[in-house]
């Protein structure tokens, strides 16, 4: 027994008509164009975070030097 994920089937194919690509009979709508803030990102530091790294940095810096 076989298991397809999908199963292709032949469609018919037109050929392509370029006097009817190249003319537009109607304007194109406008783009829809996000607001610029919504990417900005409202950053805050963790000041916790890197002062309890910045501890553990210097206690391995003393650490090593003491211990060399």
């Amino acid at each position: 027994m076989k298991a397809y994920l999908y199963k292709e089937e032949a469609q018919p194919i037109e050929p392509i008509d370029e006097h009817k690509l190249a003319v537009a009979n109607e304007k194109p709508e406008k783009v829809d164009v996000p607001k610029q803030g919504l990417y900005v990102v409202n950053y805050k530091p963790l000041w916790t975070a890197t002062g309890i790294a910045l501890v553990i940095f210097v206690i391995w810096a003393l650490a090593t030097w003491l211990l060399n």
